[in-house]
């Protein structure tokens, strides 16, 4: 890594932990305290290879850094794809004839034979070296490079090797396969990932700082990042297989590594996270060893989800969009459809709606859910049979470890509230004593008076018990969900539906003062742009009227 990159990387580090944090006391109201967990990329630690044998290794200790090595200048990974090239595999046979989607994934991969090497930390690395062509970049607003630093982990929960998106030749190794995944970002983003085992199957998603549940040794994974992060990059993603199989890259949503094989498992795996004006120059033909790839592909005739050994599937699938579908027999329902008890409905193309007020319009009455554990909560409305079954909003917010659990009702309501000094809040509801859905914090009762990093930050911001949440969603529970409204809060870290939740799209500025979705900031600005327009209106007739126009 070049030492302009690495003072990037350190950069973009220091700039995050530097970032003013309000901290706000937690009695009687709320807090925000962001969460951080920087790992330095930039450090090394001596590995010791000198008992590597054919076929073993010694996995690094659990606290050293990335298995990583500079890569000479020049040096091409043995996979790449050069610019005109025709794409070669390295085995016994060509590739056949591939189906290919929209989305560009491959649906079957054919007759290609992956390579196999021998599965030790310096054959395996230059297969997980990528160069510095795709190196992301700052974000436009907020001056951050995106990076994720992702940690593979033992049975019992000990750490067995990490590496880092911004090392383009670190990878995490494991000889022994790896049982637990887990990964921490940068950047205004969510990351996503789960696991596979031969036995247990697909495990549920995690999000970022979550580990993976323990189901067995993973043979194959799938990754995918939604939110501001994802404008600018695509995540891809490799594996060494313990017989030495090294996969081609998968990218945002696709499996990567082996289905249904009890005998082999992922020993090796990399991400790089790659700008998107860049094209990826690497093979990603096959990054499942099975006779198709698997994940969601969108045909002609509408999305569908392809399984890695040819089973008709069942269940949630998400693209590399981060879209919401359910499949039944491998295909896509659409309109109404009953999932887990919730009835959903799924658009024109498949994707579940996060808000059915286009759908439904306004309904008599909601009930409020909050699952603690994801930051997620869902407003509910009945069904023909009078039940909550409906989820009709799916909203970002923001808990606190003394978020009550328990079924409550909201009983009182405030426009704008003091918390305490320096401390005000809008759209407010109480249910629970001092507990309260409102809005982000606000230093006086003024809409231009927010903090930006209570926006953008508001999967990391910890509250001191009360549910935070955007503008325009306290607005809408304000004015739509009245007293007696239920309020049941519950925590289950794998229950992530039934929708999942939205990522923050687009960051603010540091310097912007209010909540881009606040219904009253916008309305104003609405009023300011229709005064403006009629005002040049004004001004071109007066103009025509004077006869001062413009040679043509």
């Amino acid at each position: 890594m070049s030492m302009k990159r690495t003072l990037a990387i350190v950069a973009a580090a220091a700039m995050m932990m530097a970032q003013p944090l309000t901290t706000i006391a937690a009695t009687p109201g709320d807090n925000l305290t962001p969460q951080f967990e920087i790992h330095d990329a930039g450090t090394t630690a001596t590995v010791d290879f000198s008992n590597q044998t054919s076929g073993t290794t010694t996995a690094p200790a659990a606290t050293q850094a990335p298995v990583n090595t500079v890569v000479p200048a020049g040096t091409t990974a043995p996979d790449t794809v050069l610019p005109g090239a025709a794409q070669t595999t390295t085995g016994a046979a060509a590739t056949a004839a591939t189906a290919t989607t929209t989305t560009g994934m491959t649906a079957s991969t054919g007759n290609k034979i992956l390579p196999k090497i021998n599965p030790v930390v310096e054959t395996i690395r230059p297969y997980m070296t990528v160069d510095s062509t795709g190196d992301m970049q700052a974000d436009p607003v907020l001056n951050l490079i995106p990076l994720g630093t992702y940690f593979i982990k033992d049975q019992n929960g000990n750490r067995i090797d990490w590496a880092t998106t911004v090392q383009n030749e670190s990878f995490a190794y494991a000889p022994n396969g790896f049982t637990s995944f887990s990964l921490e970002h940068a950047g205004i983003a969510r990351w996503y990932y789960r696991t596979y085992n031969a036995t247990a199957g697909w495990g549920p998603w995690a999000t970022s700082k979550e580990n993976t549940p323990n189901q067995g040794i993973v043979s194959a994974m799938q990754l995918r990042v939604k939110g501001n992060s994802h404008k600018y990059g695509t995540l891809y993603y490799r594996a060494v297989l313990n017989d030495g199989t090294v996969t081609d890259w998968a990218r945002e949503g696709q499996a990567v590594g082996v289905i249904g094989d009890p005998n082999r498992y992922i020993c090796a795996i990399k991400l790089a996270y790659w700008r998107k004006d860049v094209q990826f120059p690497y093979e990603t033909t096959k990054p499942l060893d099975n006779a198709n790839n698997e994940g969601v592909i969108i045909t002609s005739e509408g999305a569908r989800y392809i399984t890695g050994d040819g089973r008709a599937y069942t269940g949630w699938g998400f693209d590399e969009d981060s879209n919401q579908y359910y499949f039944v027999d491998g295909v896509a329902v659409t309109g109404w459809h009953a999932v887990d008890g919730y009835n959903i409905y799924f658009d024109e193309k498949g994707v579940a709606l996060k808000d059915l007020s286009g759908v439904m319009g306004a309904q008599s009455s909601y009930a409020i859910r909050i699952n603690k554990a994801t930051r997620t909560a869902y407003v509910m409305t009945k069904d023909a049979s009078g039940n909550f079954t409906i989820p009709y909003k799916t909203l970002m917010v923001t808990v606190g470890t003394d978020t009550p659990l328990g079924s409550f009702k909201i009983y009182a309501k405030y426009r704008w509230h003091f918390m305490h000094k320096g401390c005000y809040c809008q759209f407010l509801s109480r249910f629970n004593g001092p507990y309260l859905l409102h809005s982000l914090l606000y230093s006086s009762p003024d809409h231009n008076t927010l903090d930006a990093i209570n926006y953008n930050y508001m999967d990391d911001a910890v509250s001191g018990g009360c549910i935070r949440l955007k503008a325009v969603d306290c607005a809408w529970i304000y004015n739509n969900c009245g007293s007696g409204t239920p309020v049941i809060i519950y925590n289950d870290m794998w229950d992530k539906g039934p929708i999942e939740k939205d990522a923050i799209e687009q960051p603010i500025p540091r310097d912007q003062t209010y909540d881009p979705t606040d219904p009253v900031v916008t309305a104003q600005q609405d009023a300011a742009a229709r005064a403006a327009e009629e005002q040049a209106v004004k001004e071109a007739e007066s103009a025509a009227a004077a006869g001062q126009g413009e040679p043509q």
